[in-house]
């Protein structure tokens, strides 16, 4: 019996394209169903409009039903609803994301983008999830890349990309008032106001939030945050075949965190400012064929200032960062015939950090960067579609770098298809990394040195290889994500400690103090080194059943077993960096027209967060979220009671020092 052909790339792509130009002939409700109907379209794999049954790598997609369902109001625990993917706070720093291992505090493995910027410091190239100028309420949907992705994204797509996209103000109109209240001092209070013309629309949401995050073990607060966020988005159409974007947006806010009575991280106030300004302009030249254009610049700033008591006189510590960066890419992509579709982009940056207490300077360390992007898919039956991708870029401190891959994508029926593809990815040193050197002066004499990058590591490299298989079963009304992955790192950038003579502690460190060293408050100094290798083999399974009238279940689970390369020393806890297994339940039931119920439960096998974490052991988490709608299908509004980790307090980066704390909240959502 012969299948009939699979559902073409092309056509899928020209509807996206056109749906994504804005053009005035299509109705708010029907290009936003684009990407929710039977054949969902990504953007993220390969930087092209495609299903997910065509796209050359595996992608997980959260739309606006599970974000919603979930109850979660911080950006990083929507990633808990990926397979694989390791989802932590701490009581010190931002919370953490890793995938398939290596996870510590910094979590700077995976590419983080919002609307196509990309998110990472370049200090830490982590990502602070709760200091982002947008809040989960203007999330539309996130499209998660469950593996190295290098050839699309460059360097530091090493474990993955999460794409988060969100809510267009040409899809919404009216304006929303949302209030959440909970224990622990939990606040929330956002508006979001739609508005506009034929050729212009616009959105504006402003809110503020506080709550206790962490307590310590004698129940006083160990982390206390609150945030101020404002966003705008203004799309204006000038004709057909134009679309600008211009999107700005900034958060002011602080942490209230420490350790009692330390005097290297004490209590106190870290305060905190984030701003954005991103423009872009695309050009349709048809179906599958535009141009793009994207200008984006944003500023950090950190402030926590505290003094160090020692003897006689008193050191003043400024834990003060500033980071700037400024961003230009250009795409074009063009359908050449039925069979080949080119893209093809270039994109320079550049990255400004200034930290006194970390680099002992206050002149701002800057590097500027270039990448040279394309991506070829051909057609070569209708069955059997080929792409090749690659990223060629200079780094500022990992030189050039080339990142390739070849994918197979093979239709077994109309929306079913398997998946091979291999190639190789990068992450690149980051400014703490390569260029710190952190220490304590007094009267023109280094009195201690803390971290000391004396060379520039080597870039940790992927090799990876993966099969998978993507489907909708009619039958059953089902949809299908599994795969089979094998994934060879190494290079892996460790942190080593060693001290200067006279020491009886550590290794004696091969390399001289500074002259002015005289280490009256410690000998010991820490070094970046290329000191691991591993092999991450395992499998990752989604299903994803939905009924109408009764509601929908989402199951994820993923398998890992990681080994240790090679003969050299390493750190013998990245062998148990991930766990075995993660099992993600999410069952959303319809109990009336206007009564709905979720259920999220979370569960993981022991494993060991690297560096400032430490040993997770074996547990899970439920949370519970029952909402009353307001209009049909909750067009007006909720109002939703929501528990979180309904068996209590949790461990999930460190045991012995940071517990996650339960939270229960109300939630009023008010929508004309």
């Amino acid at each position: 019996m012969t299948l009939p052909p699979p559902p073409r790339t092309a056509r899928l792509a020209a509807i996206a394209v056109t749906a994504l130009s804005g053009s005035s002939a299509i109705h708010a409700e029907t290009a936003e169903s684009l990407f929710y109907d039977d054949i969902p379209i990504v953007l993220t794999a390969s930087r092209l409009a495609q299903s997910t049954y065509d796209a050359p790598a595996p992608v997980t997609i959260i739309d606006r039903e599970l974000i919603e369902a979930s109850g979660f109001t911080e950006l990083h625990d929507l990633l808990r609803l990926v397979p694989g993917f390791q989802v932590a706070d701490w009581a010190s720093g931002s919370p953490t994301v890793a995938n398939h291992g290596m996870g510590d505090a910094y979590g700077r493995r995976i590419k983080v983008l919002v609307d196509g910027r990309t998110v990472n410091n370049s200090f830490w190239g982590n990502v602070h999830w709760q200091d982002l100028p947008i809040r989960v309420d203007d999330v539309e949907r996130v499209e998660v890349v469950r593996g190295p992705n290098g050839a699309a994204h460059g360097a530091n797509a090493y474990q993955g990309v999460v794409n988060i996209i969100t809510r267009s103000p040409r899809t919404e109109s009216g304006n929303t008032v949302t209030v959440r209240a909970g224990h622990r001092e939990m606040k929330d209070v956002g508006v979001r106001l739609n508005g506009g013309e034929e050729e212009l629309d616009w959105r504006i949401t402003a809110s503020h939030r506080g709550a206790v995050n962490f307590l310590s073990f004698e129940g006083e607060a160990a982390e206390t945050i609150e945030r101020n966020v404002a966003n705008l988005q203004v799309l204006l159409q000038p004709s057909l075949a134009d679309e600008i974007r211009i999107q700005a947006g900034s958060t002011v806010g602080f942490d209230d965190t420490g350790i009692p009575d330390s005097p290297t991280e004490p209590l106190g106030k870290r305060r905190i400012k984030e701003n954005y300004l991103q423009l872009s302009w695309l050009r349709s030249f048809g179906p599958e064929s535009e141009l793009s254009v994207q200008f984006y610049h944003q500023d950090r700033a950190e402030r926590k200032h505290w003094v160090i008591p020692a003897g006689a006189f008193d050191l003043p510590v400024r834990q003060d960062i500033d980071l700037q960066r400024d961003d230009l890419e250009v795409q074009w992509t063009r359908r050449l015939d039925e069979a080949w579709h080119v893209l093809v982009g270039a994109g320079v940056r550049r990255d400004a950090t200034r930290s006194i207490l970390y680099f002992s300077s206050d002149r701002p360390e800057v590097g500027v960067q270039w990448q040279l992007f394309s991506s070829l898919t051909w057609q070569a039956t209708d069955r059997l579609a080929v792409n090749v991708g690659g990223n060629l870029e200079h780094h500022y401190y990992s030189g050039r770098l080339f990142s390739p891959r070849l994918a197979l994508t093979y239709a077994l029926a109309p929306r079913q298809s398997l998946r091979f593809s291999t190639g190789t990815a990068y992450r690149a040193p980051q400014a703490w990394e390569a260029r710190s050197f952190t220490s304590v002066s007094f009267a023109d004499q280094i009195l201690a040195i803390t971290y000391w990058a004396r060379e520039e590591p080597e870039p940790e490299r992927v090799r990876f290889v993966e099969l998978g298989y993507t489907g909708h079963i009619d039958a059953l009304n089902l949809e299908l994500d599994a795969r089979v992955f094998r994934e060879r790192f190494d290079r892996y950038i460790d942190d080593r400690a060693c001290s200067f003579p006279p020491t009886s502690r550590n290794v004696v460190c091969d390399y001289d103090p500074p002259p002015n060293f005289v280490g009256l408050l410690g000998r010991t100094a820490v070094n970046f080194v290329n000191a691991g290798a591993i092999v991450a083999e395992g499998a990752e399974l989604r299903a994803d059943w939905r009924q109408p009238g009764w509601g929908r279940i989402v199951f994820t689970q993923s398998f890992v077993n990681i080994t240790a390369r090679g003969n050299a020393p390493q750190d013998p806890d990245l062998v148990h960096s991930a766990p075995a297994s993660m099992s993600g339940l999410q069952v959303i039931k319809e109990l009336t027209s206007s009564w709905r119920a979720s259920l999220g439960f979370y569960y993981a096998t022991e494993m060991r967060w690297l560096n400032d974490g430490d040993v997770v052991p074996s547990g899970g988490r439920t949370d519970l979220k029952v909402a009353r709608l307001l209009g049909p299908n909750g067009r007006d509004g909720e109002l939703a009671v929501t528990a979180q980790s309904l068996e209590g307090a949790y461990p999930d980066f460190h045991e012995g020092d940071f517990r996650h704390e339960p939270s229960l909240f109300a939630t009023a959502r008010l929508s004309w």
